[in-house]
Order: C-alpha cells, then structure tokens, then sequence
C-alpha cells in the first residue's frame, strides 16, 4: 500500500533543499527518480520541460508521479517591486507546474497517477514584502484543486504538500532573524527539516491516498493551527 518501489517520479527543483531530500527519500525506496534542475532543465521553456517527461518515459515506459518542487523567491517592497521579478516568480512557481501537470497528465490518462503541488503557508497567509512568491503560491493551491477536478475522471489524483518553515537556503533569513519567534509560533516547537516531507510525499503517491484529491496537506509542526 505504501510502496513506491519502481515508480517513475518526476521531481522539479531537485537539487534544492527539499527536492534533493525528496528526490533521496525516494531512491531509497526505490522509486525512479528523474530530476529536473538547472543546468539541464530550464523547466520555464516548453522544450526543456518535453524533454524532462520524455527522459522519465525512457525508463519503464509511464511516468507515475510529478512533484513539482521547484520555486524561486525574490523580495522587495511593494513600491519597489520590479517587474521581471514578479514575471520570473511567476515562471517558475506557477506556470512550469501547470505546463508539466498538462504535459505529465497526457501519460498518466491511460493508468492513472499522482501529481504533488509544493505550496507554501504563504498559500494561506500574507508575509511581507515578497508579493509575487505568496500570489504564485496562493495561485498554485487554487490551479491544484481545479486540475484535481478536470484529471480526477482519468484516476489523476493532485494535492498540495505546504512545507512550514524547514531549515534550507531559501529560508536562511529566517532561520537567522526570526528563528526564535517562529519555534515559539510552531506547536512542536522547532524548524522542520527537508526529510521531514518525504513520508507525506510518500503517502500521495501510493495507493494508500488512492481516496485523496484536491486537498491541501501542510507539513508545518502545527504553525497554521496555533492561535495565541
């Protein structure tokens, strides 16, 4: 129920913090994974993102599951936003998921599959000064509930994993400014690690959700749930 032993996994951003635990965490069980990194995907060009699903095809044939992982973040103020940052933000966090959902899709109509979505508790809450990576996330919750309604009759189940504040590079900041505030905010009370996502991942792509779609499933430490 909960093997992913010669799956055919798709996994973007994965040489990232949480794509490369991800992309670890899934070897090991033995899924075959094909990662879709700069320099060899530029997963924002239709050319690299057929390229990308047919490597996967080339190893069994079908592709069983897509993890769009990969994001960028540029912050600035509101008044001072530029443009092309918000166009690149864009590109990669919301645009590249639903090209390669759409492309993925074409292959998994016939035997069905599973498609992860990594959002953001930017996906339910405003941070400041970083409007264009919490409107693509937010943006990539709603895009994932619609392809859950228009690939569920094809057994394409889509989700969202929302990872709460897990210690890697694009965090850094966080960790070095606001580490405290935010352990005292999560009710286990620390920073989650890449690793910590790979059980959910794990569970999406099995038959053990085979009932779970359209749904939203944040891997926070409980940051979402505290209140005061």
């Amino acid at each position: 129920m909960f093997s992913v032993k010669n799956k055919v996994v798709i996994v973007t951003g994965s040489s990232g913090g949480n794509g490369s635990a991800i992309v670890k965490g899934l070897e090991k069980l033995g899924a075959i994974v094909e990662g879709g990194d700069l320099p060899s995907y530029d997963i924002t060009t239709d050319k690299h993102r057929k390229l990308l699903v047919q490597q996967a095809l080339n190893h069994t044939g079908k592709i069983d599951g897509l993890i769009n992982c990969a994001g960028i973040t540029r912050g600035n103020n509101v008044f001072d936003y530029d443009d092309e940052d918000w166009e690149n933000t864009y590109q990669v966090n919301l645009k590249a998921p639903f090209e390669l959902s759409r492309e993925v899709a074409r292959y998994m109509k016939n035997s069905g599959g599973s498609i992860i979505n990594i959002t953001s508790l930017n996906s339910e809450l405003g941070f400041p000064n970083n409007p264009a990576y919490v409107a693509m996330k937010g943006g990539l919750k709603q895009l994932t509930k619609s392809l859950a309604v228009d690939l569920g009759k094809y057994n394409i189940r889509v989700n969202n994993v929302g990872p709460g504040y897990i210690k890697t590079n694009m965090t850094k900041q966080g960790w070095k400014n606001n580490r405290k505030e935010i352990e005292d905010r999560t009710i286990l009370g620390r920073w989650g690690r890449p690793e910590d996502l790979v059980g959910t991942i794990v569970f999406l792509l099995t038959s053990a959700s085979s009932y779970i779609t359209g749904q939203d499933i944040y891997v926070d430490g409980g940051y979402l749930t505290k209140g005061l």
